[in-house]
């Protein structure tokens, strides 16, 4: 599909939409240029993958929506959903295949795609270096992360921490959340629901959002 370089495009009806960003970014170069900053070296219950408006930034972006489920095999590797892996393709073209996985707590994986991983990078770093949160998260982020190629049959590796962490062999929730997606064991996640009712306080909270 051609990227359309005066602001966004959306995909041909019944396709997942794309977001198509051409204004240039420093956030990119914080990574290329500097190795040192780098961390670390189907059941479908939601269709999803979509992507609206424009940003800044010299790549498409893909934001991401819905939860479908799938399994994470033997040896953790996760098969990325047919609606996800055709909204990457459309952004990026049907032979990307780099993404950066990692996590906060070893509870569950974040995968970004490398044009929004550098992104997120560049936030962190713009956090003063003796900040204590920024320490914290760049500590968990580089325990637990790790660059990933997917391979030719859609395939990603989780990092070696989060499989020692119990990410493998497992049914799993993917939940698009805008610039990642969220990979969450299905018996974890009905664990939070089930065993903590929502509280009065937290409806008032999401009603002063219009929820």
């Amino acid at each position: 599909m051609p990227h359309n370089r005066f602001g966004s495009r959306w995909a041909k009806k019944g396709q997942p939409g794309v977001k198509f960003n051409r204004k240039a970014s420093s956030a990119d170069k914080i990574v290329a240029e500097n190795p040192e900053n780098r961390v670390g070296a189907s059941h479908d219950s939601s269709q999803g993958a979509a992507a609206t408006g424009s940003g800044s930034g010299n790549e498409p972006e893909v934001e991401f929506y819905g939860n479908p489920r799938a399994k994470l095999d033997d040896r953790g590797r996760l098969k990325m959903p047919a609606e996800f892996k055709a909204a990457i393709e459309a952004a990026f073209g049907e032979n990307f295949n780099e993404f950066y996985i990692t996590s906060r707590e070893g509870l569950d994986a974040e995968i970004f795609t490398m044009p929004a991983w550098r992104k997120q990078w560049a936030k962190i770093m713009k956090i003063s270096p003796s900040n204590p949160v920024r320490r914290d998260l760049v500590a968990r982020y580089s325990f637990y992360g790790a660059k990933a190629d997917m391979d030719p049959q859609g395939r990603l590796l989780l990092p070696e921490e989060l499989r020692n962490a119990g990410l493998i062999n497992q049914d799993v929730t993917i939940t698009g959340e805008g610039n990642l997606l969220r990979v969450t064991a299905v018996s974890r996640l009905a664990e939070q629901v089930q065993n903590k009712p929502m509280s009065p306080q937290n409806m008032d909270a999401l009603a002063e959002f219009g929820l």
